[in-house]
């Protein structure tokens, strides 16, 4: 049980980390966010960006061909 409470617990904490970086300068691509939280990694950028545009508190707008922008959904920030 310790360890899921553990996996919820970091998942939580990098969401955080990922809405503050929002915050501060959105939009931004995943690549500029994994520059801004240098001590998580692209793979923890990506599914925390996942999980948030799922729940619809950040959205996904297309720049190019496998390149997205990442902001805040206004209407649940």
């Amino acid at each position: 049980m310790s360890v899921i409470r553990n996996i919820v617990t970091a998942s939580l904490l990098t969401d955080e980390l990922l809405l503050q970086a929002l915050r501060g300068m959105q939009p931004q691509t995943i690549e500029s966010l994994c520059a801004l939280l240098p001590g998580m990694t692209w793979s923890q950028v990506f599914l925390a960006v996942d999980r948030l545009s799922r729940t619809g508190v950040v959205m996904l707008q297309p720049v190019r061909r496998g390149e997205y922008q990442i902001s805040l959904n206004a209407a649940v920030a």
